[in-house]
């Protein structure tokens, strides 16, 4: 690699088996290298002395996340009392620097690099891996995409760099979990839309500031970005989205508005986060609404049954006729076989999906995917969904793997149905990197 540091004496010239051909990056906690293996080029990163039974479980933690927008993690070692991790090397540019040659980019672009790093968090912390040093730096545009890299231990912050893109509980030195990455996250869209960081560039204490205490400008943000970026840079932890949720709203299910911002004023649990409390006072008055309506309904039953018990003949009850809403319930079906294309990373991909209506609004379905006429690459499989129809609203979800080509992943699919029997349907497909879909009926 033209213009890589080299090697000084204090450096190994090995870890492992691979040969170590240079330095990547040295930060005061840890140096990675680029190494060499029969593989090809890889990356090695060798940690400080110390907690190392618990950095091998996250880097073994981290070995089974392989979602395409991740780095892989390879496996670990030991070089002396210090772990190293070993990770896939990714040619390409960081967005750091594609940022600040290029500029800011577009909305549909934004949307791409979005969709792919909110998936990439999504899969590391199903697995229960978390980042905590997400950044421009850490997202590398390849030939494949964007892909996030450098994560599978947890890091010390480096206490002499600006904190502009660390959480507010890492900045105030609070324990941190997956609502520090997103809080990373957002920071990073909005850097890729904006060319300048979040909270600013400037001294370390006033951007510290800024990060605990002052909300972001978010004004240049295309939809639905703005709205999800504005979610996940809540100060508090548990008022921002999960990455999951984050991928499904840049996918049309639209975030539930925040509170105003609020200053971080100390620590608040991290193992997760939840939607945003609803108000006391509102919670009070729903409260005694729902008990007075409850006790009418049972006076109501109450009374109708000492009647119906004293009435010589039975009393005939008009029923209202069924709302047009329960009757498009009944009505709609998705049910059938249908062909089309979904769109992923790589581009179009040829899409078969055989839909089975189990009960009323109760479904299950058959996902098969194979190569289409552009993106030729794509290997055949299928997968087992369970979903629901839920009125005109479709959603499926990936349950388990008929015919799984080497380490793709299940996504689902959601859909608002133009009518009750619809010849074809459009909408978004949540997880893998992916975007929208579009079938078309084919037992008509």
């Amino acid at each position: 690699m033209h213009g890589l540091p080299e090697l000084t004496e204090s450096d190994p010239s090995h870890l492992g088996e691979h040969a170590l051909a240079g330095v990547l990056r040295r930060t005061r906690w840890s140096v990675v290298y680029l190494g060499r293996s029969a593989a090809g080029p890889v990356a090695i990163e060798l940690l400080p002395p110390g907690h190392v039974e618990s950095r091998r479980a996250l880097a073994a933690a981290a070995e089974r996340v392989t979602e395409p927008s991740v780095a892989r993690v390879l496996g670990s070692g030991l070089y002396g009392d210090r772990l190293y991790v070993v990770a896939e090397h990714v040619e390409g540019v960081p967005l750091a620097e594609l940022i600040r040659r290029e500029g800011p980019r577009d909305a549909a672009w934004l949307h791409r690099l979005a969709a792919a790093t909110a998936g990439a968090l999504a899969a590391m912390h199903e697995a229960g891996v978390t980042h905590l040093g997400l950044g421009p730096d850490a997202v590398v545009l390849g030939p494949e995409g964007p892909k996030v890299t450098g994560f599978g231990v947890h890091r010390h912050p480096d206490p002499e760099a600006v904190p502009a893109f660390l959480a507010p509980e890492q900045v105030a030195g609070h324990p941190a979990g997956p609502p520090a990455d997103l809080f990373s996250w957002a920071a990073t869209m909005a850097y890729a839309a904006t060319g300048v960081p979040p909270f600013g560039a400037d001294a370390a204490q006033a951007v510290a500031h800024r990060v605990l205490n002052v909300p972001a400008d978010l004004s240049p943000l295309p939809e639905p970005l703005r709205a999800v970026v504005d979610r996940c840079l809540a100060k508090q932890p548990d008022h921002r989205l999960t990455a999951r949720q984050a991928l499904a709203s840049l996918h049309g299910d639209r975030p539930q508005p925040t509170a105003a911002p609020q200053p971080f004023y100390g620590p608040t649990p991290v193992h997760g986060p939840s939607p945003a409390p609803a108000a006391r006072g509102f919670g009070l008055v729903a409260g005694l609404v729902t008990g007075v309506v409850a006790v009418l309904v049972v006076a109501a039953v109450a009374a109708y049954l000492l009647l119906g018990r004293a009435a010589p003949e039975p009393a005939v009850v008009a029923t209202a006729a069924p709302s047009a809403e329960a009757e498009t319930a009944t009505r709609a079906s998705v049910a059938g076989r249908w062909a089309g294309t979904y769109v992923c990373n790589q581009g179009k991909t040829t899409l078969r999906l055989i839909i089975t209506e189990k009960s009323p609004g109760e479904l299950t379905a058959v996902f098969a995917f194979t190569a289409h006429a552009g993106n030729p690459g794509v290997p055949p499989g299928s997968f087992a969904m369970t979903g629901r129809l839920d009125g005109r609203t479709l959603r499926l979800d990936g349950e388990r793997w008929i015919d799984r080509p080497g380490e793709y992943l299940m996504v689902g699919l959601r859909a608002d149905l133009t009518d009750d029997r619809p010849a074809t349907i459009s909408g978004t497909v949540i997880g893998g990197g992916c975007t929208t879909f579009e079938i078309s009926r084919q037992n008509q």
